[in-house]
């Protein structure tokens, strides 16, 4: 059962990515790498990310996975799924610019020690940040949210530090295309 939907998750995930490819332009595809920092807990969040560009908006979206820290009380791994939106703040948005935004992250972590359940965690996000594009092709965003996390499922496997408010530096890059 959870094969199955981490499946249809994934499909899902890439069927919104090939549409709003084609029917907007510029786009993004990279990595990013988020770190969560809140009360004794420390966790990291890579992921594969696509953003596409609609006037001074875009919208993104990422597969993401979690991995605690080996100073966290908790250990914890798992998958997720994001998507946000952002505003520009600058006229060129073929160019670098300041934003703003906010993303809702949710998370299926399965936290070492308590169960073989996967936990459903949502955090919703705000953050601002930069966005440098370099040779028209390349792209740098530096940013910084704050986030906090809620317990969604009731097979809530982890401890109390994993809900609550979190600082969240990421940075991302990868490839732009016209």
């Amino acid at each position: 059962m959870i094969r199955m939907k981490k499946t249809i998750f994934i499909n899902v995930f890439f069927l919104v990515a090939a549409v709003a490819g084609f029917s907007q332009k510029p786009w993004e595809v990279g990595g990013e790498l988020l770190k969560a920092i809140g009360n004794g807990y420390k966790s990291n969040i890579a992921s594969v990310r696509y953003e596409s560009f609609n006037n001074k908006n875009s919208v993104s979206i990422g597969l993401t996975y979690h991995f605690s820290s080996k100073t966290s009380y908790s250990s914890s791994k798992g998958f997720g799924l994001y998507a946000g939106l952002r505003h520009g703040f600058g006229n060129n948005i073929n160019g670098s610019n300041p934003f703003a935004g906010i993303r809702v992250l949710f998370s299926f972590e399965n936290f070492e020690g308590k169960t073989n359940l996967n936990s459903l965690m949502c955090t919703p996000i705000f953050e601002a940040g930069y966005h440098f594009v370099f040779a028209k092709s390349l792209f740098v965003t530096p940013s910084v949210g704050w986030g906090y996390t809620i317990k969604v499922t009731k097979e809530y496997n982890s401890l109390d530090e994993d809900v609550g408010g979190r600082i969240m530096p990421a940075i991302a890059a990868g490839l732009r295309f016209k």
